[in-house]
């Protein structure tokens, strides 16, 4: 799941390690209670039969055009080893590459992030359908979510800080196993996206925005 490019040559390795985090989160909760309830119990209390609604960026095509094209320009050059500017992106940056990902349909006015200071957040409504078990079929994970995302030496690590679902806090004793678990760790089960990691000298959440840092050449 990482450089699959589409007609556009849009798709690239941010998505892909963004599906990986995403369907981690959701499924690091999801078997956390599948093991602990019956599975009916575990699909009422933790999923919904219905969506809530997320609020959608709002953004000119000229808008949407510019940050998905600055964003392939740098990593296209990071691919293929050429001098980059670091990648400065917003909240509502990474909001419209999430939106607007011709390789993510499933995650289209499904998932808000926003941050706060060094805090990555988002609210997910996520259709079930995709991971294939009957009783999943038409619910929806609903939840919000606070992430720590840091990339140093080549490792990716993204850890879940909180998490609620269907508006109630999931309890801390459940919190503490699940905040050890590094949500980005399928990345590396991918040698495309290794190669784009070690290309990286660090990605940092500060003063609400992500930076990209791109590795600096040997002389």
């Amino acid at each position: 799941m990482s450089e699959t490019q589409t007609g556009k040559g849009r798709g690239c390795f941010f998505y892909g390690c963004l599906s990986v985090v995403i369907l981690a989160l959701a499924c690091a909760v999801g078997l956390y209670f599948g093991v602990r309830y019956a599975i009916n119990r575990a699909v009422e209390q933790y999923t919904s039969a219905t969506p809530v609604a997320i609020e959608v960026v709002q953004a000119s095509p000229a808008e949407i055009a510019a940050v998905q094209d600055r964003f392939k320009t740098f990593t296209d050059a990071i691919r293929a080893g050429q001098p980059a500017e670091s990648l400065s992106l917003s909240a509502k940056d990474l909001n419209l590459l999430i939106n607007h990902a011709p390789d993510l349909p499933q995650f289209k006015d499904h998932v808000q992030v926003t941050i706060e200071g060094a805090k990555l957040k988002a609210k997910l409504s996520l259709p079930l359908d995709s991971f294939g078990i009957a009783k999943l079929k038409g619910r929806y994970f609903n939840g919000a979510a606070e992430v720590n995302a840091s990339l140093e030496n080549g490792v990716l690590f993204v850890t879940l800080d909180a998490l609620e679902v269907n508006g109630k806090p999931v309890p801390e004793q459940i919190m503490a196993a699940i905040r050890s678990q590094n949500l980005a760790k399928d990345v590396y089960k991918d040698a495309r996206s290794v190669e784009v990691l070690k290309k990286l000298d660090s990605i940092q959440v500060e003063d609400g925005r992500v930076l990209v840092k791109p590795r600096e050449k040997a002389p």
